[in-house]
């Protein structure tokens, strides 16, 4: 039989012969053209391209409109960047990326020269926030890993601002998995304002022939006795300490399973309730206190209040709790190397005079425990996890003659284990490499993007055999396609479930290998990701349950001639003079805030009952409007500028940014510390260089670390 030619999409803004023809493709193409979209597509199934077509198809309709692509990291800011410079006939210097490292004059000028700037998020939100340009002129918007739309992402704020101001705004939202159940979706969709959801699944008829079959494979793994035994050990601990949550009402007797979340739901009711009696839960009606609790009924607060409880005492067990529970999956789903880091870990903690460690330490169950460990008999407590993924590569090389695998676990300590250990097996046979993510953690290394790059590189052409890789390796990231993918461990996520899926399967049949240690919490992990899936297909099927946005009411974008806008690059030669601006145009952004939430109150039914009671206003007595409140507040600011001015320390870029950090993205001035190193990830202050500015704005008095949260104390405005 004659083989077909090949069919390729070709026109105008599109590389000749690049993009080969798929008819779903071409339909996603047509239905996104006019609304805002989020597609919804299992990976290997072209996202990016769809994106592609939708650039080249807008730019047709606004040849002189910015088109914007935003991405969660810098690695899939590059990897947009490639794209669009593979497939799309735009000239080089049009198509730029923006991350935290261009200086904000240059990203100005950069911005008004270019088609195409793709960047993180985080980013432009900064850059709208200040002023320093517009989305009038912008003719689409791709928010890439679009699940990501919930909280205080900056894709909210983003979407808002460019529905707002542009007068032909086109979304195109993309994700392999948009959430588990209806309210997450509706979230996404309320937050890109979607008009419109394209699904597609492995089994949709137009798909089928673009993809092949994946076979999956549940290894059921049976824990050995020792284990079990020390297990059994470790538990009685737990039990002990559980008696007095239930003694105490805390928790309900005979439950079936207690899990870290029933303690990790009493400290985190305990801190907002705390917070919110203090009045620091600004923001909160006592509908959303109330809603925002993990147990209502009865309340947290009110059985401590009754029983005379400790609060210290709560949280501390509540700690001890947890990091047993922990351990215990370590234990049981995991090698032992593992688990007896752990216990070195609850070690230094008691040594640090911790009390919720120090509580674990001084137990017979520990010492018996550490003494077995300790006694040098570990492997005859190997897993047996281990075995199986030996037996499942063997199986790969001899019957599939497979010798590109990709091997998924959840901890970067484990991960290195896995490398050593299959190196150690097949020695010059096959070659491995771990691939993790970037430094979470001060004495953690991790892999800079650089390397990332270097291994998936070598991965690619096959200089890496079998790459052990942690979440780092689901989303987004160009991981070459693999016939095996072996699970070490279940995910309870429904989405990383599908991410990690998707790695294979793409050009040839693919396997998926899962292993499941019975009677653990492997086996909860695999159901409920299974049951999240089924959920989200179910809602996504029927599309119809979702309450889109009505079609917006668009008009032609009309463009200024680039002399009106030259004057902003006059503003930039000294980029100092930028800085009242921006301090106005922020002030603004606040004063919006505040007369928003102000109408929005005017307008509620809380309102009304106030009013009722004989409740008087300060808007009844003094008639005030935005113009004069926007002038008031603008004085206040700028007199508590030049206050501050007066007894000016020097702070240089970098704590500015930090102290910026835990302003824009924190919640009543404060932030989780781990969120603080993410966020500073995206300005490029990582590893030793966050540490010393860190410690320089507490030093300085401007930020304070207090347990895992940072506070902001002082601005430098």
């Amino acid at each position: 039989m004659q083989e077909q030619p090949k069919q390729y999409i070709n026109g105008l803004f599109l590389k000749k012969n690049r993009i080969l023809y798929r008819d779903y493709q071409e339909n996603i193409l047509n239905s996104c053209k006019n609304k805002n979209s989020l597609v919804v597509l299992p990976t290997g199934l072209g996202k990016t391209i769809i994106a592609i077509l939708l650039i080249a198809n807008r730019l047709k309709k606004y040849s002189k409109a910015k088109i914007i692509i935003l991405a969660p990291t810098r690695p899939l800011v590059a990897q947009h960047k490639a794209s669009c410079e593979k497939f799309l006939d735009i000239e080089g210097e049009e198509i730029t990326s923006f991350t935290g490292r261009i200086p904000p004059e240059k990203r100005i000028i950069l911005f008004y020269s270019s088609k195409i700037i793709i960047s993180t998020p985080q980013v432009i939100k900064n850059d709208l926030m200040r002023g320093r340009y517009n989305l009038t002129q912008v003719s689409l918007i791709i928010f890439d890993e679009a699940h990501k739309t919930k909280g205080n992402y900056a894709y909210n704020l983003i979407s808002e601002d460019y529905v707002k101001t542009c007068t032909d705004p086109l979304i195109l939202g993309l994700t392999a998995s948009p959430g588990k159940d209806y309210d997450r979706i509706q979230l996404i969709c309320d937050n890109l304002y979607i008009e419109n959801i394209i699904f597609k699944n492995y089994q949709d008829k137009d798909v089928k022939s673009f993809i092949h079959e994946i076979d999956m494979f549940i290894n059921l793994i049976d824990l050995p006795l020792k284990l079990r035994e020390l297990s059994a050990v470790w538990y009685n601990l737990f039990e002990g300490y559980l008696r007095w949550f239930v003694k105490n009402n805390l928790l309900p007797p005979n439950k079936p399973y207690y899990s870290k979340l029933d303690f990790l739901g009493i400290a985190r009711d305990l801190t907002l309730s705390l917070q919110y009696e203090k009045g620091e839960g600004l923001g909160l009606s006592e509908d959303e206190y109330e809603e925002s609790l993990y147990y209502k009924s009865p309340r947290i607060m009110d059985i401590i209040e009754e029983n005379r409880l400790d609060i210290p005492s709560v949280y501390s067990y509540c700690s001890s709790c947890i990091s047993i529970l922990h351990a215990k999956d370590l234990l049981e789903t995991q090698d032992i190397t593992l688990f007896k880091s752990f216990l070195k870990k609850i070690q230094y903690k008691a040594g640090n005079d911790i009390l919720s460690a120090k509580r674990i330490v001084n137990s017979e169950h520990f010492t018996h425990i550490n003494s077995i460990i300790e006694s040098g008999k570990q492997k005859d407590l190997s897993h047996p996890k281990l075995l199986k993924v030996t037996s499942l590569i063997k199986e790969e090389i001899e019957e599939f003659n497979n010798k590109k695998i990709l091997i998924f676990t959840q901890y970067r300590e484990m991960a290195e284990f896995l490398k050593n250990k299959l190196q150690n097996e097949f020695k010059s046979q096959l070659k491995i490499e771990k691939f993790i993510g970037q430094a979470s953690k001060i004495d953690d290394n991790g892999f800079p993007q650089r390397l990332q790059i270097e291994v998936l590189e070598k991965f690619r052409e096959g200089l890496i055999n079998i790459l052990v890789a942690t979440s780092v390796a689901e989303e987004g990231l160009d991981i070459p396609n693999v016939d095996a993918i072996i699970f070490f461990e279940p995910v309870p996520s429904e989405i990383r479930l599908i991410q990690r899926r998707g790695r294979t399967g793409r050009y040839a049949p693919g396997r998926c290998y899962i292993l499941v240690t019975e009677e653990t919490v492997d086996v909860p992990f695999y159901i409920v990701a299974r049951r999240k899936e089924q959920s989200m297909n179910a809602v996504l099927s029927d599309p119809k349950q979702l309450k889109l946005i009505d079609v917006l009411d668009r008009k032609s974008i009309k463009f200024i001639d680039q002399k009106v806008q030259s004057s902003e690059f006059e503003i930039i030669k000294n980029f100092k003079e930028r800085k009242e601006f921006e301090q106005r145009q922020l002030a603004n952004r606040s004063i919006e805030e505040i007369i928003t939430n102000l109408d929005n109150f005017c307008g509620s039914e809380e309102y009304d009952y106030l009013k009722q009671c004989g409740v008087t206003f300060y808007s009844d007595l003094i008639k005030f409007d935005k113009s004069s409140l926007r002038e008031k507040v603008v004085k206040l600011k700028s007199k508590k500028i030049k206050q501050s001015s007066q007894q000016k320390t020097y702070l240089n870029q970098n704590i500015k940014s930090l102290i910026n950090i835990v302003k824009t993205y924190g919640t009543d001035g404060k932030i989780d510390y781990i969120m603080l190193q993410k966020f500073a990830h995206n300005e490029d202050i990582i590893d030793r260089k966050f540490q010393i500015h860190f410690n320089q704005a507490c030093f300085l008095g401007y930020l304070k670390k207090l347990n895992n949260q940072v506070c902001l104390i002082m601005d430098f405005n």
